[in-house]
């Protein structure tokens, strides 16, 4: 299906803990270097989970270094895969641990469903970014932060509530939610834990100070 793509290849991919038939490493280095070569659009929407892996998180941004469109979404319902809106494949049952059974779907309104719902995790999804490209103030490639949102962020990353975060900066407490509201909104992090993954790999953490506790206030 892959290989006869000419346009738009989506892809869902939950974590399940039973054996994969093919591995989406090498999926990637069977299959998707050539689409890539043929202007193949790749979107995909994977399960947070698997960014839980550090190995996986860095094989994921390089496959967005590339070019690659993924998102990030608490929980993926099915694993799916749909090439030019034409033709889609899922398992039939996605709990089954032995000899996997797929399910094809060709022009339908089964098609147009999974359509629809492979559209809106992608919108709603959290986009990964490659390391140092989010778009920001100075241009793409620029850091997002100025000194302040930095040392917030590097708080933030040790664990720090945000009503400590205030103390050891000495600023108010609403001022650094409404600062770490800003940056969430502007990398389209939903969540907390999103911000810091999307600071680790983006180099934010990287000029901040050797104790980010630190503080220039006292």
């Amino acid at each position: 299906m892959q290989g006869q793509a000419v346009g738009e290849v989506c892809t869902m991919l939950p974590l399940r803990r039973v054996p994969a038939v093919l591995t989406f490493e090498d999926n990637h280095n069977e299959v998707e270097h050539e689409m890539a070569r043929r202007g193949v659009v790749m979107r995909s929407v994977i399960e947070r989970d698997w960014l839980e892996s550090p190995e996986t998180a860095s094989v994921l941004a390089s496959y967005v270094a590339e070019g690659q469109h993924i998102v990030v979404a608490d929980k993926v319902p099915v694993k799916l895969i749909i090439v030019d809106r034409r033709i889609a494949l899922l398992p039939l049952d996605p709990e089954r641990e032995g000899e996997p059974v797929a399910l094809v779907v060709h022009r339908t309104g089964l098609l147009t469903a999974l359509g629809s719902l492979f559209d809106e995790y992608f919108e709603k999804g959290w986009r990964l970014r490659a390391s140092g490209t989010g778009p920001g103030p100075e241009g793409p490639g620029k850091s997002l932060l100025d000194a302040v949102d930095r040392q917030i962020v590097a708080l933030l990353h040790v664990g720090l509530t945000d009503a400590a975060i205030a103390r050891q900066l000495g600023m108010g407490h609403r001022t650094v939610q409404r600062r770490l509201h800003a940056l969430m909104v502007e990398v389209g992090a939903a969540t907390r834990f999103q911000l810091g993954w999307h600071a680790a790999r983006s180099g934010w953490l990287d000029e901040t100070p050797a104790n980010p506790l630190e503080s220039h206030h006292g």
